[in-house]
């Protein structure tokens, strides 16, 4: 063995002297030099930065996007817009919205409640929740008499939200689709409402208004709640709140598929302080047709560009069927001729 010629053989380096605290833990954060004897062997190897004569600061490098872990059903779903088994979907309990969402809603104590009822603005009366309407109006008026008492009572905020509207034709006034919306929804079991919202998720329209608008009615310890039929756009919606906000928010997994949302998922990152918003799972609607159609089916129904007026003309003595997808939910339309 020989350290003094590195080209012949047999040669070898000393080991670095160690101090009494070499087993003491090593400060990452704390650039070394060669010569420290407190340098391992794995740090002079290049596991470690080590500190130069002229050292240099490099550009900080933007840390990348952290991918969301998501379950093979969600990624199928992200990716391919459709669920990984359809043959398990069938096996997946019923979310019971009346015990797990409904009491927490209309409870006379706690936090503050703000009731997001989304629909879909292409599809009004088939995805407008009317048994969340009637339950939400019930406790409105039933706590609004409890405080006029002097009795403790949460009186819930109901703020309606029409979504998909870059779906409708563009001849639409945005003024009579609301009162036509206002309307409806006090047909449907509505009485009192917080405010009305045209909202496009996909285009951004009108969703910084309603975020201000949800903060505005939830304060500092609110609970908000996303409430609507299946396939309304309530995740899409959450997303957009959450990229007009700008904040961390885990991207919730939505598609053109009924029943996405499987279970009530706390978002963070669009409210402040200690107000929470929650997604819930849609709600199925015996009389919405395109929860019973197949998969297939559903990319035919499926509307993703705006809807255009069209006319026809009809000879005498000839009938006319349409298929309407969505303004008379699925239904066979039947015209017939003016005769002069």
């Amino acid at each position: 063995m020989q350290d003094s010629d590195p080209s012949l053989p047999g040669f070898f380096s000393r080991p670095s002297l160690k101090s009494p605290d070499y087993h003491a833990p090593l400060d990452r954060r704390r650039l070394l030099t060669p010569d420290d004897p407190r340098t391992s062997l794995s740090l002079k190897a290049g596991l470690l930065p080590l500190q130069q004569d002229n050292p240099t600061s490099p550009e900080p490098k933007p840390s990348p996007e952290i991918k969301a872990l998501v379950c093979a059903r969600c990624h199928s779903l992200r990716h391919y817009g459709r669920v990984k088994h359809p043959a398990a979907e069938n096996l997946l309990p019923d979310f019971d919205f009346d015990r797990m969402v409904g009491p927490k809603m209309v409870s006379p104590s706690g936090p503050r409640s703000v009731v997001l009822m989304v629909v879909d603005a292409a599809d009004f009366d088939g995805s407008f929740p009317r048994k969340v309407a009637r339950l939400v109006s019930a406790s409105i008026d039933k706590n609004s008499r409890a405080w006029k008492e002097g009795k403790p009572a949460n009186v819930p905020r109901v703020l309606l939200v029409a979504t998909k509207i870059d779906l409708l034709p563009s001849l639409v006034s945005p003024e009579e689709l609301e009162d036509w919306i206002r309307k409806r929804a006090r047909v449907g079991g509505t009485t009192k409402l917080a405010g009305v919202h045209l909202v496009s998720a996909v285009r951004n329209w009108g969703v910084r208004n309603l975020v201000d608008h949800v903060a505005e009615l939830a304060g500092s310890r609110g609970n908000v709640w996303a409430v609507g039929s299946q396939n309304a756009g309530k995740s899409t919606l959450i997303n957009a709140m959450g990229r007009c906000v700008g904040g961390k928010l885990s991207h919730l997994t939505e598609a053109p598929v009924p029943g996405t949302t499987l279970g009530i998922v706390r978002v963070e990152g669009v409210l402040s302080g200690q107000a929470k918003l929650f997604d819930t799972p849609g709600i199925l609607h015996p009389y919405q047709i395109i929860t019973r159609l197949t998969s297939e089916e559903q990319k035919l129904v499926h509307i993703s560009k705006e809807m255009r007026p069209r006319s026809y003309r009809i000879m005498v003595s000839f009938y006319f069927f349409s298929q309407s997808s969505r303004w008379s939910q699925y239904g066979v339309l039947l015209l017939l001729p003016i005769v002069s």
